[in-house]
């Protein structure tokens, strides 16, 4: 399996690159599984198929240049549309071409006079240059010539022949300098209150001369600025005087947009190229860690080239009560964080699943993805594992925090952030929103709300509900039963258009070509999906929230290194390391020594205490109620013990007839932070 530096040297490896391997040139001809099929490009000796980790793990292993197929005649139709409008147009033309190649007219048995058999091609381009004379269209022999070259080149695509619109040129002549400062100016102005057009070219002018009187000086400058008439007509191409006659909240809105590429088709052709990640209410209510009714949210990461679901993530949701002050719950970012880490791996088929769930009852590759990839078994979930490169995501606190940007940094994935309000920029998730409700959703009998409010049953809040982890094992479950297996209209094969495919068999087709590389995370590197806190050790540990946290004892001559180097000598850090814990489980943390790329284990001084799962919420409200009670928040042994005794309290009575006891609390998805033991 590729490893990081390998990813990083291939990650440009595909079909058609040239590479630099035991110092010659080859050019990858076939992708089978683990295996890379190599052309030399001296033709000394027949192609070789080697091992792509073999591949990429050699000293001298370079990608020299891409190797990304473009479609046929992409380069010949760069800059052109569609035929919309003009499709009588091009069939001419197409005819004409095929009777100037052929010497046959489509649709003819015989030869025109000068397209005979003994006729040659220039010959054939000037009879039909005075055929269209003849009609009053003014066409030359060698334009002819051109037209049928360039033809042959975008594979007798008939759109090449149409004439290429010329498109206007935005900003007409204005120098593009002051259409920039313009755009700043009305960006600027978004949180005031309205002004005329006039003020915006004062303070057009104004930003232009702070900006190049230096380079251009006063008259250099006041050539870059229009005349008023000028300057309203570009106000107005632009649409920047229509944003200045919109409210307030609307400008407000318009300038947040990010100034990236929106709303157009994206050209996708693999797994992982692009995907969409976005977050919802669930319409279903779930068993909460107190026994009560909470709303539910579902966060889905899809991928676009064959609608999979890379991953899913439901978390409870809840408003903060005024009463009680208890604060309020909804996505955050480790959960974001934990969902990623989904995409890496499979999903294994759990206990009680349909057994046509499996990946060996689907129309996936899994012999290939098995010999590629040792983590698929026979036990692994019908969903394939992609790699995201790219998502796309809504603007959400969580989606923005540096936590989840961290993560994904270091995992190499690019973001891009969707317009606000703007749900057609990540319409899959939408759209995988709604599928889920029609078509899991109001089958889960016990807690589904009804698509609104005027629908919803009566007593919902009185049936035994599902707890937020069976919720997610039934979720996954039908991801991998019917929504991957399904077909969708949306999804076809390019040599076989009229198929409609699931999206396993879409992702079947584009893995044969793309291929598959295996990225598995270690414990170490899954620790960095956890949230982080610098903090500073000492004699007795270090703390989190108020609770204290010491090394185990097979780290603890690595902690005493760490005390005797006196800080991390980080710059802004000085005395602070880093540490790595999970909040759903608090009862061990990690502190990273970057200087030995290695890790010191540390458990909960209190953790003996606790027998029963606990969370850092759980810990934050005993903490609350310890306040609230005079005590401090600060007394890590009180509030230990007032959380066992909940625990014991829950462990001892008898189960009362109606939920109203603690239950297990929601400790979100499992994530392999621990090294496997030896077995002695």
């Amino acid at each position: 399996m590729a490893g990081a530096d390998e990813g990083q040297s291939a990650g440009s490896l595909s079909i058609g690159a040239l590479v630099r391997w035991h110092q010659r040139e080859w050019e990858v001809a076939e992708w089978q599984g683990p295996l890379v099929t190599l052309v030399p490009q001296d033709g000394a000796e027949a192609p070789r198929a080697v091992s792509f980790r073999w591949l990429v793990g050699a000293e001298d292993f370079a990608v020299l240049s891409g190797g990304a197929a473009p479609a046929a005649g992409g380069a010949a139709l760069e800059g052109r549309g569609r035929l919309e409008g003009q499709e009588e147009e091009a069939e001419l033309w197409q005819a004409r071409m095929v009777e100037i190649d052929t010497g046959l007219a489509p649709g003819r048995s015989e030869h025109a006079r000068g397209f005979g058999p003994d006729t040659t091609l220039a010959q054939r381009c000037a009879a039909m240059s005075a055929r269209l004379a003849a009609d009053g269209i003014r066409c030359s022999a060698h334009t002819l010539a051109d037209k049928r070259r360039k033809w042959k080149a975008a594979g007798e695509n008939p759109v090449v022949l149409l004439p290429a619109g010329r498109g206007k040129r935005p900003g007409g002549f204005t120098d593009p300098r002051c259409l920039s400062a313009m755009q700043e100016v009305v960006a600027r102005r978004a949180h005031a209150s309205d002004v005329t057009i006039d003020v915006i070219r004062e303070e057009v002018e104004d930003l232009l001369h702070s900006r190049y009187a230096m380079e251009l000086g006063s008259a250099g400058v006041a050539a870059l600025l229009p005349s008023r008439s000028t300057f309203y007509l570009r106000m107005k191409e632009s649409g920047l005087a229509d944003a200045l006659g919109q409210p307030t909240r609307s400008r407000a809105a318009l300038a947040s947009t990010p100034p990236l590429p929106h709303g157009g088709r994206e050209v996708v052709l693999r797994p992982g190229q692009v995907t969409q990640t976005d977050t919802t209410p669930l319409r279903i209510l779930a068993r909460g860690d107190d026994g009560r009714p909470t709303a539910t949210e579902l966060t889905s990461l899809i991928d676009v080239a064959n609608h999979t679901v890379c991953a899913l993530m439901i978390t409870p949701s809840r408003p903060r009560d005024a009463e009680s002050g208890q604060a309020g719950q909804a996505t955050r970012a480790i959960d974001l964080t934990l969902m990623l880490a989904q995409a890496f791996a499979p999903w294994p088929v759990m206990p009680g699943w349909d057994p046509l769930s499996a990946a060996t009852a689907s129309s996936l590759p899994f012999g290939a993805l098995r010999a590629a990839d040792e983590r698929f078994t026979e036990a692994t979930a019908a969903r394939p594992v992609i790699r995201p490169e790219l998502i796309i995501y809504d603007q959400g606190s969580p989606y923005v925090s540096e936590h989840f940007t961290e993560v994904c940094d270091r995992l190499r994935i690019a973001r891009r952030p969707a317009r606000k309000k703007t749900p057609t920029d990540k319409p899959l998730p939408e759209h995988f929103f709604v599928t889920l409700a029609h078509r899991f959703s109001q089958h889960v009998t016990h807690g589904w709300q009804g698509r609104s409010h005027k629908k919803r049953g009566r007593g919902i809040d009185r049936m035994p509900l599902y707890t937020i982890a069976e919720l997610q094992q039934m979720a996954q479950e039908w991801v991998a039963l019917e929504y991957q297996q399904t077909p969708d209209a949306g999804l076809r094969d390019p040599f076989r258009p009229g198929v409609v495919l699931s999206p396993n068999a879409m992702y079947a087709v584009q893995v044969a070509r793309s291929g598959y590389r295996p990225v598995p995370l270690s414990p170490a590197q899954n620790r960095f999906f956890l949230l982080s806190r610098w903090v500073i050790p000492g004699k007795g540990g270090f703390m989190i929230n108020y609770r204290t946290y010491q090394p185990v004892a097979q780290d603890a001559a690595h902690y005493r290194e760490i005390l005797l180097r006196g800080g991390s000598k980080l710059p802004g850090r000085e005395k602070q390391w880093e540490c790595r814990f999970n909040p759903y489980h608090p009862e061990r943390v990690w502190l990273y020594d970057h200087t030995a790329d290695t890790w010191v284990t540390c458990d909960f001084r209190l953790r003996h205490l606790l027998h029963d799962p606990w969370t850092a919420d759980m810990w934050q409200e005993h903490a609350e109620q310890h306040r609230a009670a005079g005590g401090s928040e600060k007394d890590e042994e009180a509030i230990a013990l007032s959380l066992a005794q909940r625990d014991r309290r829950r462990r001892s009575r008898r189960p009362p007839p109606k939920r109203t006891g603690a239950e297990p609390p929601f400790q979100g998805l499992e994530l392999e932070t621990e090294q496997p033991s030896q077995d002695p």
